[in-house]
């Protein structure tokens, strides 16, 4: 049986709903194809069933075998039956949790030690996920074809999903390191239009942070890490995420916010000079900082970073990045 840890949709729930939630739970857990819901349809729709059973799945990472869409009902004298599908044979689910189980293992023993903190074990998984997953354009495509990438599956075996599958897997590892986080379900908020998106919150030192790990996910050729969306605060992330306020609880901390935390901002065009030089005369290949008033001109910023080279006396190759809506910048030395 894989790890579980936090269950927060689950303490969310009234208690009528909690019922159907362990009823569902121990269905899913025994990959039972009917399962029994005791509950009065008179007052409990089927529609509010399958949302407890996505609460059950959000809940639970280890879950990745079931089908959660793909589920049949009929009413009877007791409530509901519920037939689920899954996703893999009993072998296929021995095998797959073998290897997660031996992932986590691994990944435990290159990447962890017992006096590591929260914020130092959230921020080990949050790197190892940017470095090792690339997003999953042709999974949005073809979703039936690459059901992988909906799940831990994707993320931690092949490698490839998308964002509830990122998200999960984020989760899942923090149940392993026994941190306090949970799947998010809302939208983000491309100039486009609103997109259903994943990510995920965590507790560290008992205070309630955003994590969006899709989002920090570096594409071929950008700079190795991003910590665009590591540890933000509602203001923070609303920019270009929304969800249901009411249903998750308040991010109003920065203490373990990556800039904040590690003193990585500026305020001026010639203080972000400053920085750079300094950063690069003391042998820093990668560089990141936080402009923490509005964003000045692109071309002010892009004559900063040239400046500090200047100024450092580093005469090599470099690339950057820039983001308007974060305000934050990053140079990494080629």
């Amino acid at each position: 049986m894989l790890t579980e840890y936090m269950k927060y949709y689950y303490q969310a729930l009234p208690p009528h709903k909690k019922t159907i939630y362990k009823e569902l739970y121990d269905g899913f857990r025994e990959r039972r194809s009917m399962i029994r819901i005791h509950t009065d349809p008179r007052t409990v729709s089927i529609e509010e069933v399958a949302e407890v059973a996505i609460a059950v799945y959000n809940d639970t990472p280890s879950f990745y075998y079931l089908d959660i869409s793909s589920y049949t009902w009929m009413p009877t004298h007791y409530g509901y039956q519920y037939s689920q599908q899954y996703l893999y044979s009993e072998q296929d689910v021995a095998y797959y949790d073998q290897y997660l189980e031996e992932g986590w293992k691994r990944f435990e023993s290159n990447y962890l030690h017992p006096s590591m903190s929260e914020y130092e074990k959230e921020k080990a998984i949050h790197d190892y996920l940017v470095n090792t997953i690339t997003y999953d354009e042709e999974a949005l495509i073809s979703p039936q074809t690459t059901r992988e990438a909906f799940n831990i599956l994707g993320a931690l075996i092949k490698k490839r999903a998308v964002c509830h599958g990122i998200a999960c897997a984020f989760k899942y590892i923090c149940d392993c390191c026994r941190l306090k986080c949970f799947v998010v379900v809302g939208e983000a908020l491309p100039r486009e239009g609103d997109v259903g998106h994943a990510w995920n919150m965590v507790k560290i030192d008992d205070e309630s942070y955003h994590v969006d790990v899709t989002w920090d996910i570096k594409k071929k050729g950008d700079i190795s890490f991003f910590y665009d969306y590591f540890n933000l605060s509602d203001p923070l992330i609303q920019f270009d995420h929304t969800w249901q306020s009411t249903l998750y609880p308040p991010c109003t901390a920065k203490e373990h916010n990556y800039y904040y935390k590690n003193k990585l901002f500026v305020r001026s065009v010639p203080d972000l000079t400053d920085y750079i030089a300094t950063a690069l005369k003391n042998g820093n290949n990668y560089i990141a900082v936080k402009f923490a008033n509005d964003m000045p001109p692109r071309k002010q910023l892009e004559n900063a970073i040239s400046g500090g080279f200047l100024r450092a006396r580093r005469f090599c190759s470099y690339i950057y990045s820039i983001s308007d809506i974060t305000h934050n910048i990053y140079i990494q030395i080629k």
